[in-house]
């Protein structure tokens, strides 16, 4: 449980004590997962590299993202809007969400701790 709260104090720390953007984050940056079709031998790093990573993308649009969260569509849109503002997301022409570099780079080490907590959490529960 401790590895929880402090994850989760690290997330709130990186958005501003936003959980709820936080979680917008995501679910955008999910949309570039393989569904069911990641090789069992892809590691993060290669992921991250892969030239063909669009080929897996799931256009999320606001509504889409308002209801997979939960969040209202009006609190989605503002939150979507003030990451959009940062830098870390952009809507393209169809009005899909996707990460920026920048916000990918300025959250890295978020996801470096996210990767840690599950990885931690995994040991945990084959022991």
């Amino acid at each position: 449980m401790d590895g929880l709260i402090a994850f989760l104090t690290h997330l709130r720390a990186a958005f501003d004590g936003d959980l709820d953007a936080a979680l917008i984050m995501a679910v955008i940056g999910s949309a570039a997962l393989p569904r069911g079709r990641m090789p069992d031998d892809l590691s993060y790093a290669e992921f991250r590299r892969m030239d063909k990573r669009d080929e897996y993308y799931s256009p999320l649009n606001t509504f889409s993202i308002a209801q997979i969260t939960g969040i209202p569509r009006e609190t989605a849109r503002r939150k979507l809007a003030q990451m959009a503002r940062r830098g870390w997301i952009i809507r393209d022409e169809r009005g899909h969400w996707h990460v920026e570099p920048t916000g990918a780079a300025e959250l890295e080490p978020m996801t470096q701790y996210s990767l840690e907590y599950l990885n931690r959490l995994a040991t945990l529960l084959r022991e």
